[in-house]
């Protein structure tokens, strides 16, 4: 598994904790948050929703991983794209049920936020709190930094996970 945080951090991100499953936090107000804390959802992109998965499925599914891999960067993009990278190395390592958690952010301009098709609609992937997945809790737990910013000065802590059988 270190050849994946070696990986992560080779694409610049700040942060990579190795974790099971144990580890990461469920909460139904993560899905609350989402729902109705986010613009998007509004707008029913491919970016949201859980496609139909209960919160228990959510869990359970989780839950099945042997570990997972707690991504923090900074910028949205760059862990948009490292989230895939890694996921894909462990796939191709073998680890067919490999699969990351990240909201999209890979384009630059998202097509659909113009409300066109996605241009990369194999690449998305759920976000974490539509997962359910407290963010917050599993980061601070993780001994990584997340908390509310204050203001739009403040740098911001962005996650994903990748979750590797």
């Amino acid at each position: 598994m270190q050849q994946y945080v070696n990986m992560a951090k080779q694409r610049g991100l700040t942060d990579a904790v190795l974790l099971k499953p144990e580890r990461v936090f469920f909460d139904p107000r993560a899905v609350l948050k989402c729902r109705w804390g986010c613009e998007d959802f509004a707008k029913r992109t491919i970016k949201c929703g859980s496609r139909g998965l209960s919160h228990a499925e959510c869990v359970e599914m989780v839950g099945r991983y042997k570990n997972i891999l707690l991504l923090h960067g900074h910028d949205a993009r760059q862990l948009s794209k490292a989230v895939l990278a890694v996921e894909r190395a462990a796939f191709l390592d073998g680890h067919y049920f490999a699969f990351g958690l990240r909201y999209c952010k890979l384009c630059k301009a998202c097509s659909v936020d113009q409300g066109e098709a996605c241009a990369q609609p194999d690449k998305v992937r759920p976000c974490d709190q539509a997962m359910g997945i407290d963010v917050y809790r599993t980061a601070r737990e993780a001994g990584l930094p997340c908390y509310v910013l204050q203001s739009k000065d403040e740098q911001q802590n962005r996650y994903g996970f990748v979750l590797i059988n």
